[in-house]
């Protein structure tokens, strides 16, 4: 078998890279997502970028994580969001795989980030675990006996639109007080913009790193606001125990990049929220493969489909 070549589809950039079949990195780099049309663009984007690799780096197959709703089995994007414009209904497998000539495997980012920290990362050798990923919104995935649950129909592990507050603020999923809108990076900074505005104090720009500073030089605000943030966080952290008594949770995007302080107040705060006999057994840690995580995972999609 032949080497892997690999994609990370975002709504800013596409990372991309040539993996060996025993997860080695030859090389790796990145470009800009394209910003119109994506459902055309983007299979023409990587078509290209692979036909160029292909005799270089010996390459038998195509692994790809990308952003939206995917249909796995046919590699297509079921629904995607506005980052990426027309975008849904792109025919990823079919299209690059005609214009490549190679096998493409496709799977949703969230997914494949958790494939990723199982295969190569902070779930290794692990085989059931919950992956949460802590951004603009909240992604996750779940991992039980070393396969992704999906559910019936795909759409298992949108542990964002968990409900935590049923009179809760509007989420664009359509239904309100979900977990996102309490315990996402987002949900930190606009619930500091808008208690800094209550205070009479303008805001025009910051976001989550700037907070966190504040909140290690002891501005009260910066703390008041990331104890609310935490402790929604941790609410949603012990539901998910409740209900897949998964052992093990591991957490990546932004604010885990805070690391032992950050991991060590969650888990004080979860110690003190759920039964014992849980606790006991549970683990909440970093995630570490970081940027890599939808490189790794897509190529472990590739070799393992």
């Amino acid at each position: 078998m032949g080497n892997i070549i690999c994609f990370d589809i975002g709504g800013t950039y596409i990372k991309y890279a040539a993996v060996t079949n025993t997860g080695d990195i030859l090389f790796k780099d990145k470009i800009a997502s394209p910003c119109e049309d994506c459902r055309i663009n983007i299979p023409k984007v990587l078509s290209s970028k692979i036909l160029k690799l292909k005799d270089k780096y010996d390459l038998s197959s195509v692994g790809i994580s990308t952003a939206g709703q995917v249909d796995s089995e046919n590699g297509i994007v079921v629904s995607a969001c506005d980052n990426l414009p027309d975008y849904s209904g792109a025919r990823l497998s079919m299209d690059i795989g005609n214009m490549t000539g190679l096998k493409v495997y496709v799977e949703n980012d969230a997914n494949a980030a958790a494939l990723g920290e199982m295969w190569k990362g902070a779930a290794k050798g692990v085989q059931t675990f919950v992956c949460i990923t802590i951004g603009t919104g909240i992604g996750g995935a779940i991992i039980i006996d070393g396969k992704l649950y999906k559910g019936i129909k795909g759409g298992a592990g949108e542990i964002g639109h968990m409900i935590i507050n049923e009179n809760g603020e509007p989420c664009t999923c359509g239904s309100r007080g979900c977990f996102e809108r309490y315990a996402s990076t987002q949900a930190f900074v606009r619930r500091y913009i808008c208690q800094s505005q209550k205070n009479g104090h303008t805001v025009d720009h910051i976001d989550g790193e700037e907070i966190m500073k504040r909140v290690r030089e002891g501005q009260k605000l910066a703390i008041s606001v990331y104890d609310e943030f935490l402790n929604h966080l941790v609410s949603g952290l012990v539901s998910l125990t409740y209900l897949l008594d998964p052992g093990l949770i591991v957490i990546g995007g932004g604010i885990s990049a805070q690391g032992r302080p950050f991991f060590d107040e969650i888990e004080r705060r979860f110690k003190q929220r759920v039964m014992p006999s849980y606790f006991e057994h549970t683990r909440i840690v970093q995630a570490v493969l970081e940027n890599d995580a939808g490189i790794y995972g897509a190529c472990y999609v590739a070799l393992h489909r």
